[in-house]
């Protein structure tokens, strides 16, 4: 007995440049699982600066502001990385998004995540060093720093789909 052939198969065969499209719309979904997950992970660690300016009201450090502050930029960044632009490109959109761009895409993406988890350990650090208002100051910096670099990151990205 044969190997029977799926309907997407034999779309494959019969349509040209059938695979292509497919192969396109996975990028553009795995794009979008990947910025979810960022948007998580910058979620856990604006949680983690709520804990920091509970801890800072309780003890009266001199920081509160900075990481109220920074709480907000999180907030700002989460919602950006969550609905940003997927890559889709109609037929008649004057950007077209190929290959190509979809895979700068999702290397953008995986620098995101990555910058994200270091955003998260930092916010987890600041909240741990609020009794330490030395040692505070600096990872209050530190985290000012990692916001900058993914901000940068986020803006190359949503370049390419405005094709610069």
């Amino acid at each position: 007995m044969g190997k029977e052939t799926s309907i997407w198969e034999k779309l494959e065969l019969v349509v040209p440049g059938f695979h292509g499209y497919k192969k396109k719309e996975l990028m553009r979904e795995d794009d979008r699982i990947v910025r979810a997950k960022a948007a998580e992970i910058l979620a856990g660690a604006r949680r983690e600066l709520e804990r920091a300016l509970q801890r800072c009201a309780m003890v009266n450090c001199n920081m509160l502001v900075a990481i109220e502050d920074m709480r907000k930029r999180l907030v700002m960044l989460e919602g950006k990385v969550k609905h940003a632009e997927a890559g889709y490109a109609g037929y008649f959109d004057r950007v077209k998004v190929r290959e190509p761009e979809l895979q700068k895409l999702i290397e953008y993406d995986a620098r995101m995540i990555e910058l994200a988890e270091k955003v998260k350990e930092k916010a987890g650090a600041i909240s741990g060093a609020v009794a330490d208002p030395s040692r505070l100051s600096g990872e209050v910096f530190a985290l000012d720093d990692m916001l900058r670099d993914f901000e940068g990151v986020l803006e190359e990205r949503s370049a390419i789909l405005r094709g610069e």
